[in-house]
């Protein structure tokens, strides 16, 4: 369960929520009904219907999101001035059919910064992206004395094209994405490639789902502080909130929200050789937190058709790790699961980025002495378990995120790993309801 904060009763017919064009992957919802906002719903919108939306004033109070943070600005009768400067806004309060625009995006952005303790003054912000998001950082980067430089991919006399940022502005202290590459479900996309940029402090991608994009896991390769939207996100929907309701929320609740839902939409993702408890860990953890559980040998088996054995027997290794790869995909695409890997997964180097997108990797530790040797239904064991393990266990030290011996019973591990990942007895029974 997520904070709670009373605030007086909506009107019956009062509306609020958020408007975009595609809202699959929002959280926005689950952050605005954690705030006592449980009347908030997400409406996608065509193109074609937005102006009509907003000559109706059908609402109370709304957020907006891409496309239409421009079209909101346009629409409204009165604007804030952090709004004005931004160029966009987000946030839109109905008082008497009477519309005023806010940007809340601004107030988020900052929070951003603020917590990684980054000095924006008379520093080069790479802003990529020349959309409503785009012009709402270059504000804040102005306001707090940075020098933004707009990186897009066409051409303008006020930016600068991908390809030549780092030959242009080798001093950049600040990389911050504010387009939607990299977004689930299109998560291969990257708006910069961040090699050859030595003076990097900083980089921040809006985008929150996943919840490390491939500008986030290429900042994480190349040892650079890094944080994804969802701070900001949280933050924005606590200041629109208070405008809705005219309330002030405690300081706590941006932190409290952002926490929780942290920890509900992290996938806990289990690797480590086969026999070592995979399965029946990540059948129980499923069930404590209340959430899906994905076996990815039994995902593979059901798609293919066949067991594991067979397709090894028809497909060799190669056309399996195809398979398994393509499982892994389809299943990092969602969040708040608990997915337990085959042993071989580590086998393809891609398979990595692909689970931490939203993922914490666990490896479960067995004593090799405790695990099954040969089993005939797993075909990579055939090639000598010892030498298996030998040579898959630095990769599995490497990947994981955190290690957790299960040389013990099960419900031992089970306490031990929600303890470590900060999952309070109430936590993990709210996750239940």
């Amino acid at each position: 369960m997520l904070y709670r904060y009373h605030t007086k009763e909506a009107d019956n017919e009062m509306e609020f929520g958020l408007i975009g064009e595609h809202l699959g992957h929002s959280f926005s919802k689950q952050i605005h009904n954690a705030l006592g906002n449980e009347g908030y719903q997400l409406q996608e919108i065509p193109p074609d219907q937005v102006d009509a939306f907003f000559r109706n004033r059908a609402f109370s109070g709304i957020n907006v999101t891409i496309p239409y943070k421009k079209t909101a600005l346009a629409a409204c009768d009165e604007v804030s001035s952090l709004a004005r400067q931004a160029g966009a806004v987000n946030c839109v309060t109905n008082r008497n059919g009477r519309l005023t625009g806010f940007n809340t995006d601004c107030a988020g952005i900052q929070a951003t910064l603020e917590h990684a303790g980054v000095h924006v003054a008379g520093r080069t912000v790479l802003i990529l992206g020349k959309g409503g998001a785009a012009t709402a950082v270059k504000a804040v980067v102005q306001a707090l004395g940075g020098h933004p430089v707009i990186v897009y991919r066409k051409p303008g006399p006020d930016c600068i094209l991908p390809q030549d940022a780092l030959r242009l502005h080798p001093e950049a202290a600040l990389v911050i994405n504010a387009t939607p590459a990299g977004m689930s479900p299109a998560i291969e996309g990257q708006a910069l490639d961040l090699r050859g940029f030595t003076q990097l402090e900083f980089v921040f991608d809006l985008v929150y789902n996943p919840m490390k994009t491939r500008l986030l896991l290429q900042a994480e390769s190349l040892n650079i502080p890094h944080d994804n939207g969802l701070r900001m996100l949280v933050t924005q929907a606590v200041k629109a909130h208070e405008l809705f309701f005219d309330v002030s929320l405690p300081p706590q609740a941006a932190a409290d929200v952002l926490r929780e839902l942290q920890l509900q939409q992290q996938n806990i993702v289990l690797i480590g050789m086969s026999s070592c408890g995979k399965s029946t860990l990540g059948r129980m953890l499923a069930d404590r937190l209340g959430r899906p559980f994905v076996d990815l040998d039994a995902a593979v088996e059901q798609e293919a058709g066949m067991p594991v054995a067979a397709i090894f027997e028809q497909e060799q290794e190669e056309g399996f790790r195809r398979r398994e790869t393509a499982q892994v995909r389809r299943a990092s695409l969602h969040t708040g699961q608990v997915i337990a890997c085959g042993g071989g997964v580590i086998e393809r180097p891609e398979n990595r980025d692909l689970l931490r997108s939203n993922g914490i990797l666990v490896w479960l530790k067995r004593d090799p002495a405790l695990m099954v040797q040969e089993d005939p239904a797993r075909p990579m064991l055939k090639h000598g378990f010892d030498q298996l393990y030998a040579r898959r266990a630095p990769v599995y030290e490497d990947w994981a995120d955190l290690i957790l011996p299960n040389d013990n019973a099960p419900e031992e591990a089970l306490e031990v790993l929600c303890t470590k990942l900060g999952y309070t007895p109430r936590q993990a029974s709210a996750s239940q309801k």
